[in-house]
């Protein structure tokens, strides 16, 4: 690549506009790259949900969920099939591996769900895909001023401006109350006239008539004929007649029945004790988030005088924080990096042609970065602050040698110093850069959402890299020749080199010492990281400010019995507002999970005020919750924790799944389990999928007294019905107002006695309920869940501490000694098997990266020993990368295993720049002692510089917090911790390698040197 330098410094100009235009384009790619908290990366998985009207969970497991899970078990590549049966709904989760062609698997699952036979009843089952994107960027409490038809204005007016906002999917508007008109029925005057609802329904639609009846010829002029009959005024409506089946004369309906408009809500939710409606806004799937979430706040500021709103949850904070963070830790990288080479130097021409390459790589990156329609998320910023550090090593290693030659000779010609110093380190950084690429190829090799959530990350250093090699070689010349006019001979050696050349002549003449002292220092280091036991985790448990709370009621429960305990439980928290900044309540929200509103539930958003600590918030909000609740509904649960913030999987979980057909049994051994892990101190967030039961009221038809009434399972179904649930009966245009229209007795059932003293009517004359029926109370399941078509029971719980695999492995021991009932069988698993699989993966993906650097420096040097005398670094690795994490008290991670992957491609640079100069002594005649001794003594300075800006440039990530590093800390630590070990080491141990390498030669050149002195 040599062409490339003698090409720039012949058309300095050109290269430097191109680097200017490089800089303008790398600025405008930065500024208008997308920004995203987490990578845009779809799961691979399905979601097919029916809904089956009326259904209890048991009909629902039979008639759709079985019937579906039969027709797409055998869906090819699927990992697994999850199912839940709930009232009405149907639920079914499909995985696939990573990678699969989602259109093509789910145009394949819609195609077999639409060939499932399912009852009439079931409504079109829907299938949906899930990704990063399509979790909701803001969600806000929105509050309306005073004001006439408020609500109807924000509905009408405000949702469907956001919604038609560039990049707004969706805006969904939830706690609104619904208007409506109702019609409420005397129950005692319908029960003697024989109407029902769905009678008086049925006469409403009859009202309705609008058809052609043909035409008539008047003057040669054919002219249509249309029928029609509607009703137009509510008083129309009130004056409508419906046959008695009993009496057999008309009823009006006004007479039995009161028709006013109503009001209801479906959803409660509260800030601050305060009533408010929830807005939830989704963006498109490539959509900025942040310009998404400032035109959506752009909006709502515009109609302040209607409105006022508070933020409950804005991922664009998110993502501009963590950008924030991010870039000041690579400026404050930088900022150390430049300071480093400054010192060693002493120069500031230099300094800044070197550091030059900083921002002219990491621009570049963006540039590739915007082509590739990758984001600016937490990955791709980690990738360029991590990179800062290693991106400017070339140039440092190329300017040193071109100053280093020009001080040596500064009368020389600057042009041809200048070659000659690139040239001659044209190989180091050629092998050195091309090895520190190849070590990432492999993280392909590491599966699942892991693999693809770090994969900017990896895109993002290897440019970065590549970048910088060609910085070096022909930017940093052309600064070089221009910039070095006044130079002074100087040939004084550093005060470090006089140092390092005793220590290295004492080395190489005492090797067992060297040999055993390095052995020594990575068995203690191993044995000092058993001894610690920092921890073996996924990723480290990320500690956040915001705790998700979750109170669920008997399922029964009403939605404003809800909202009478929420409200003892909001009370509490306001005494403490001191404590918790913002407390959202949404009460009888759509779970998403079961694809249901559930009335029971209430759900918190509580945000701590700052310096109170998550750990301590949580058991004191138990302790708090526990009392409240066993005072005003001792059967209720509930759950604490930290609020999720999304990201790949940490796979810190116990899962402990129970197998049986039996549901009795199946209840019995989770709760067993459950009350096991509740006990242990090293759990938290303990949760059981086995729904509670609810009780039932079991109409049983006997079938013979059926027949003798000619009565049918269907008319008894629509009767029970019609005296229990309200009827829809669509939207009617009323005095010049469109009206969603409710049907309703003015008295619910009373009772199970009411129940069995419903009339039916048959051929046979009418006929109380109980006359053709049993009534029984019973208890049913709210939920049926299975794994792979197997009934199923999963307790769950989060790992506190770091070591996930022996608490997992702890569990599942004492799991297996709990006396279950018979015919339950268990197995038990979790985060720690995925972890393990990973670590294998990327072990796996270390392994093979050593053998690709191994064979990229065997076609770079040669020599089968050369290779592997450089590979000896990479013994010194674990020393400090170990230490490292004992000190700063990190576990080893996903993000520190990175942080080995890259140790392989840094740390073998510095050994390659080192042996490079060896091997270029001993071409130039010299004896293998006097080559390595000359090169230990040319090549320290560019070794320390490299590697201490390295270490310089990631100190702010070593030092960052857990809540702010999460990804970059670890993988800082082991890079930081390896590094410093390795580089010490290497200088010392490598020509101690180098010199047993050649053992015969050497002895060769001593002898003959011997008999020269002679």
């Amino acid at each position: 690549m040599s062409f490339l330098t003698r090409f720039s410094l012949k058309n300095a100009a050109a290269v430097l506009i191109i680097a200017v235009l490089l800089i303008a384009g790398g600025v405008y790619s930065f500024l208008t790259l997308k920004s995203d908290l987490l990578p845009d990366i779809e799961f691979p998985q399905l979601t097919v949900t029916a809904v089956y009207p009326g259904a209890s969970a048991e009909d629902v497991d039979q008639k759709v969920t079985s019937v579906m899970e039969e027709q797409l078990n055998g869906v090819e590549g699927l990992n697994s099939l999850t199912s839940q049966s709930l009232e009405s709904v149907a639920r079914l989760q499909l995985s696939f591996p990573i990678g699969t062609d989602m259109d093509d698997v789910t145009q394949k699952v819609a195609d077999l769900v639409a060939r499932a036979d399912l009852p009439q009843e079931v409504q079109t089952p829907t299938v949906n895909r899930f990704s990063f994107s399509s979790v909701p960027v803001v969600n806000l409490a929105l509050f309306t001023k005073e004001g006439e038809n408020a609500e109807q204005w924000v509905r009408e007016v405000l949702q469907p401006e956001l919604e038609q906002l560039s990049g707004v999917n969706s805006a969904a508007l939830s706690a609104v109350s619904q208007q409506y008109l109702q019609i409420t029925v005397d129950k005692a005057q319908a029960t003697m006239a024989g109407i029902t609802l769905q009678a008086i329904q049925e006469n409403i639609d009859e009202a309705f008539f609008s058809f052609p009846a043909g035409s008539l010829t008047e003057e040669a002029v054919v002219v249509p004929i249309h029928i029609e009959q509607k009703l137009t005024r509510q008083s129309e409506l009130e004056a409508l007649t419906i046959l008695s089946p009993i009496t057999g004369s008309p009823v009006v309906l006004g007479d039995i029945a009161e028709i006013a408009p109503m009001e209801t809500r479906g959803e409660i939710a509260r800030y601050n004790l305060t009533e408010s409606m929830a807005l939830l806004i989704n963006k498109k799937q490539n959509a900025n988030t942040v310009e998404v979430a400032d035109s959506v706040v752009s909006v709502l500021d515009k109609y302040q005088d209607r409105i006022s709103y508070v933020m409950i949850f804005d991922q664009a904070d998110a993502i501009k924080s963590s950008i924030s963070e991010l870039v000041s830790k690579g400026l404050f990288g930088a900022l150390f990096a430049a300071l480093v080479v400054l010192v060693f130097l002493r120069n500031f021409r230099a300094t800044f042609i070197a550091v030059l390459s900083i921002p002219l790589s990491l621009l570049i990156a963006a540039i590739f970065i915007k082509w590739w329609g990758l984001t600016l998320n937490v990955m791709s910023l980690a990738g360029m602050t991590v990179a800062v550090g290693r991106v400017v090593d070339d140039s440092i290693i190329v300017i040193e040698n071109i100053y280093r030659k020009m001080k040596l000779n500064p009368q020389g010609d600057r042009t041809t110093l200048t070659k000659e110093g690139t040239r001659e380190m044209m190989s180091a950084i050629l092998s050195s850069t091309i090895t520190t690429v190849v070590v990432f190829l492999p993280l392909g090799l590491v599966g699942g959402i892991t693999g693809a959530f770090f994969l900017p990350f990896a895109l993002t250093v290897v440019v970065a890299l590549v970048a910088s090699l060609i910085v070096s070689i022909t930017i940093v010349p052309v600064l070089a020749r221009v910039s070095f006019v006044k130079m002074h001979e100087e040939n004084k050696e550093p005060f470090y080199v006089s140092w390092y050349l005793s220590i290295i002549r004492f080395s190489l003449r005492r090797k067992a010492i060297v040999m055993g002292s390095a052995v020594l220092l990575l068995l203690g280091s191993g044995l000092l990281y058993q001894l610690s036991n920092v921890g073996f985790v996924f990723l480290p448990n990320e500690k956040q400010k915001i705790l998700s709370a979750t109170v669920e009621l008997p399922p029964s429960t009403t939605l404003e019995k809800t909202s009478e305990v929420s409200m003892l439980i909001e009370q509490r928290l306001e005494e403490d507002e001191d404590r918790y900044d913002k407390r959202f309540v949404s009460i009888g929200s759509f779970d998403f999970a079961t694809g249901s509103s559930l009335p029971n539930r209430a759900v918190y958003y509580i945000e701590l005020a700052d310096g109170m600590d998550t750990i301590t918030e949580i058991s004191r909000l138990e302790t708090e919750f526990q009392r409240i609740l066993d005072e005003a509904s001792p059967a209720a649960r509930f759950s604490i924790q930290e609020q999720a913030t999304g990201g790949p999987p940490s796979n810190n979980n116990v899962d402990i799944d129970l197998f049986s057909e039996d549901l009795e049994q199946l209840e019995q051994a989770a709760a067993q389990v459950e009350e096991l892990m509740l006990a242990r101190t090293d759990l938290k967030n303990v949760s059981n999928n086995m729904q509670e039961k609810q009780q039932q009221w079991s109409v049983q038809l006997d079938n013979a007294k059926m027949k003798e009434y000619g009565l049918s399972s269907f008319m008894v179904l629509g009767m029970v019905s019609d005296r229990t649930k309200p009827v829809e009966a669509g939207d009617l245009v009323l005095d010049g107002q469109s009206r969603e229209l409710r049907l309703a007795y003015d008295e619910p059932l009373a009772g199970s006695e009411e129940l069995a003293s419903i009339m039916l009517y048959g051929p046979a004359g009418p006929v109380a309920l109980s006359e053709v029926a049993s009534i029984e109370q019973t208890e049913v399941y709210t939920s049926i869940q299975k794994l792979n078509t197997r009934v199923y029971a999963r307790v769950t719980a989060e790992v506190v501490g770091n070591d996930v695999r022996a608490v997992s492995g702890d569990v599942s021991d004492q799991v297996r000694t709990l006396d279950l009932p018979e015919g339950v069988s268990l197995e038990s698993g979790g985060g720690s098997d995925e972890t393990v699989q990973t670590f294998i993966d990327i072990g796996i993906a270390m392994l093979i990266a050593v053998g690709l650097v191994y064979l990229t420096m065997l076609i770079f040097f040669g020599q089968a020993r050369v290779p592997f005398i450089i590979m000896t670094s990479l013994l010194f690795v674990p020393i400090g990368a170990l230490l490292g994490l004992v000190i700063a008290g990190e576990p080893l991670s996903m993000s520190a295993m990175i942080g080995l992957l890259m140790l392989i491609g840094i740390v073998v640079t510095n050994a390659i720049v080192l042996v490079d100069r060896i091997n270029h002594n001993r071409n130039a005649g010299m004896t293998i002692r006097d080559a390595l001794i000359e090169s230990g003594k040319t090549r320290l300075r560019p070794i320390l510089m490299t590697a201490i800006a390295t270490i310089a440039a990631l100190l702010p990530l070593v030092f960052s917090t857990p809540e702010g590093g999460l990804i970059s800390r670890g993988l800082a630590v082991v890079v930081v911790g390896g590094l410093t070990t390795s580089t010490l080491l290497t200088v010392i141990f490598l020509p101690v390698v180098y010199e047993l390498a050649f053992h015969r030669q050497h002895k060769r050149e001593q002898r003959a040197a011997e008999s020269a002195v002679r």
